[in-house]
């Protein structure tokens, strides 16, 4: 009995480690397709999308046929949400490199807004992707829930922010991880955390409508 776990659990790394490197594969392959600016959205998407399915218990998946369909399905549309984030993520760097004050409280204030801002889009870029392969929205909204989700769930976006700041020096010990699982691995985790957290809030809100009828 004690065998079968174990070779089960074992079983079911192994299958785990290798849908990481194939979708990680799918990942680059797709990003390069669409020229890196425009692949890069797409293939994010497309990624989230298998990893959404693999946190819901969902067992030997076609991983190449959900990719590719949902990259074409989602290409435009992704690549708006892409675009968007490179953007806005591009402006908050350019004006917290190169803005300047003469009055110091002024320059000191416009530092710290900024790092607010920053700290704001840092969390809307983790949870933006989950949500939009989890949830039917308006582009909009995506934005906006983002924000709420991490509002409503502080201790969890605090462990989900931890997850990652722990993938981020697990890639700067061990390069290697990141060449063979650096956008899967990221993505299988913030997905697997992200979806529980919607689980959490869902249950939440259906509680709450039961107590208000």
């Amino acid at each position: 009995m004690l065998g079968d776990g174990f070779l089960g659990k074992f079983y079911f790394f192994g299958e785990t480690v290798i849908l990481l490197l194939y979708v990680n594969l799918l990942w680059v392959c797709f990003t390069l397709a669409g020229l890196i600016f425009f692949g890069v959205g797409p293939s994010t998407v497309a990624m989230f999308t298998v990893f959404r399915k693999w946190s819901m218990g969902e067992d030997d998946l076609p991983a190449f046929k959900i990719f590719w369909q949902t990259y074409k399905k989602e290409f435009l549309r992704a690549n708006g949400l892409g675009l968007f984030l490179m953007l806005f993520g591009y402006m908050l760097y350019m004006n917290f490199n190169f803005f300047q004050a003469e009055i110091d409280w002024l320059q000191q204030l416009s530092r710290f807004l900024l790092i607010i801002a920053a700290v704001v889009y840092g969390i809307m870029v983790i949870y933006i992707f989950p949500m939009y392969v989890h949830y039917d929205n308006k582009m909009f909204a995506y934005f906006k829930n983002a924000i709420l989700v991490a509002v409503y769930s502080p201790i969890r976006t605090i462990y989900l922010i931890a997850a990652c700041l722990t993938l981020y020096y697990l890639y700067f010990v061990l390069p290697v991880f990141l060449f063979f699982f650096g956008a899967s691995l990221s993505s299988l985790v913030i997905m697997w955390i992200a979806y529980r957290t919607f689980q959490r809030l869902e249950i939440r809100q259906e509680k709450l409508q039961e107590t208000e009828a």
